[in-house]
């Protein structure tokens, strides 16, 4: 058989020979190579969407409990705060007038006004917080808005209310939902937690406090994952219904039994598993929080693999077109054509592996020859801009962060503390809650979630909280003016850019000169740029110094100045950055120039 089927080839004329090789050496590899493609790429972009998933869902669950804890501290301060109020202790209890809701009370202004002040200043600082209400004995409400006080007869008869009345004063969560009492919106879902506030002497009971959370609240951290738009993250309680979701006609609704159970069979689920329409999906659920809920992701692995799918297509397509070329030319081609175009391919291969550094080896002058020697320019160029980018981006990293870590300094936090304490002490409570919130103010711009770019509004935020710790600090030794028209407020300017230059100022110009000082913060516009300055009447510096001071920029004395300079020059151009003039006995200016730009003009 084998003989006879020899003998048959080689009787074939050299076309048939050509076309018999070719077409299994073509079609087969195409075959295969569209088939394997596709099945290790769905099972690679399922496996790394997996592991996205649960890494996302983690990090959103411990938002949320973040938010829920931020709730209960709520509570927890709210109560301290009202244990401040001598009257609320001695208020005495009023006979109720049923009918239209009012009561029989000699309402406080004083008092309500106190208690609102406290429960306003409370949200201001937990933020997550969408609203709050407090019951006093007399079931007097004192809210955080008008519109919470609508349906107050029907909360005062509600079970959650009994409940919180009937308890010793812990916490008692609620479950989402809708209701038409002390809610800023009926039709909107809210998870509340209930609170008796107790006089932390005698343990009497002070009134009630109900902290609401708003359903957008919790969904607002959601964010897709996977190489696609997942389908949306949705969170599913103890009862199987869904409290919180990327779509907001699911809120409120029973999950399917089928989808129930299995989301409820296991602590952590990832895995693939079917709508009820056959649809496949891979469905995560992961519990999280002290109330048994599940934080349910679902993807369609018909979404997750269209690109796998368009890839394989591809693939074949391209196949098929090369087998016909292949058939077609199998006779003409020849080993110094096909040998320089599969070194190119591999060498290809390799540059989408992020393997730049080794060129590619040019044997020939024709076409080929001259795509070789044009992708290794091509490559010499993308390596120096990758290693010119990188040395940008870490330049960024470390000047930021060493002008953070300058801001942060223990003494300068300890110092503020102490200023706090001693205003404290001597009874200037308002003085020391001006200064606590100028330090918390301060730290917060200077953290700013990341962001490297701010608002003039900010710096300028930023530099008045900072400038009001430091005169309360050294009262006798200066005072400040800070003028900055309206128009620039809104421009971007890297965060921590004039407060370094201020602090210069205080402790190199103004508290070496012995006596009272000024320093004022000004800015103007000069045709497509900002002119900041910072002018202090200090000691001032002499041309040497200042000549010293561009030579060594490591100088702990001039370093933050550098520092702004050089940061300066990194996002906008070396024709920006910082100019010094000085004079002996008379004074310091530090000017700053910076572009005209929006925040998101720039690429950070």
């Amino acid at each position: 058989m084998q003989t006879r089927t020899f003998n048959w080839f080689r009787s074939q004329k050299i076309y048939n020979k050509i076309i018999l090789i070719y077409f299994p050496l073509v079609v087969v590899p195409l075959l295969l190579l569209g088939l394997f493609s596709y099945t290790i790429n769905t099972e690679a972009v399922i496996k790394k969407t997996k592991k996205n998933m649960l890494d996302e869902s983690l990090l959103i669950t411990t938002r949320i409990d973040t938010i829920i804890a931020n709730a209960e501290s709520f509570a927890n301060i709210a109560m301290l705060d009202l244990n401040k109020e001598t009257q609320l202790k001695t208020l005495e209890r009023k006979v109720r007038q049923d009918g239209d809701g009012e009561w029989l009370t000699n309402d406080d202004h004083v008092l309500r006004s106190q208690i609102e002040n406290k429960l306003d200043f409370a949200k201001l600082i937990f933020r997550e917080v969408e609203s709050a209400v407090f019951i006093d004995l007399n079931q007097n409400v004192y809210s955080t808005d008008p519109l919470l006080v609508k349906g107050t007869l029907d909360g005062l008869e509600s079970s959650m209310y009994r409940d919180v009345e009937n308890s010793n004063g812990i916490m008692r969560w609620f479950p989402m939902e809708h209701r038409a009492f002390w809610v800023m919106d009926e039709n909107k879902a809210v998870l509340t937690v209930g609170k008796k506030i107790l006089d932390t002497e005698t343990m009497d009971t002070l009134g009630y406090l109900f902290v609401n959370i708003n359903e957008k609240t919790l969904s607002s951290v959601y964010h897709p994952v996977g190489p696609v738009q997942s389908n949306g993250y949705y969170i599913v309680d103890n009862r199987g219904i869904v409290i919180s979701s990327a779509d907001e006609s699911n809120i409120m609704l029973p999950l399917e039994p089928d989808k129930l159970s299995e989301i409820l069979s296991q602590d952590t689920v990832t895995e693939k598993t079917k709508r009820a329409n056959g649809e496949k999906i891979l469905l995560t659920a992961m519990p999280f929080g002290k109330s048994k809920w599940k934080l349910v992701n679902e993807i369609s692995l018909n979404e997750l693999t269209h690109e796998t799918r368009q890839v394989s297509n591809i693939i074949l397509i391209i196949g098929g077109v090369c087998l016909l070329l292949a058939l077609m030319g199998a006779i003409i081609l020849s080993r110094a054509i096909a040998t320089p175009i599969i070194s190119l391919a591999k060498h290809m291969n390799r540059i989408r592996d992020e393997n730049i550094d080794r060129p590619v080896e040019v044997k020939s002058r024709d076409e080929i020859g001259i795509l070789g020697s044009g992708l290794n320019m091509m490559l010499v160029r993308v390596n120096d801009l990758l290693v010119k980018v990188k040395e940008e981006q870490k330049l960024k990293r470390e000047y930021e962060l060493a002008l953070i870590q300058d801001q942060i300094k223990p003494h300068f936090f300890y110092n503020t503390l102490e200023l706090i304490y001693v205003l404290c002490k001597t009874g200037e409570n308002e003085e020391a809650g001006k200064a606590t919130k100028a330090l918390a103010d301060f730290y917060r711009v200077a953290l700013s979630n990341g962001k490297e770019i701010i608002t003039v509004r900010e710096e300028i935020r930023n530099l008045h909280s900072y400038l009001y710790i430091q005169s309360a600090r050294y009262s006798d030794l200066f005072d400040f003016q800070i003028q900055i028209p309206n128009e620039l407020l809104n421009y971007s300017i890297p965060k921590l850019t004039l407060q370094p230059l201020v602090e210069n100022a205080i402790y190199h110009g103004l508290k070496e000169k012995g006596s009272f000082g000024h320093i004022t913060v000004a800015g103007v516009r000069e045709g497509d740029k900002i002119c900041l300055s910072v002018k202090d009447d200090g000691v001032g510096i002499s041309p040497e110094r200042l000549e010293q001071m561009k030579e060594d920029k490591q100088m702990s004395a001039t370093f933050g100045l550098n520092s702004v300079d050089e940061r300066i020059k990194l996002y906008f151009g070396d024709k920006y950055g910082i100019r010094i003039q000085s004079s002996i006995g008379e004074g310091t200016e530090i000017i700053v120039d910076i572009p005209l730009t929006n925040g998101d003009q720039l690429d950070v």
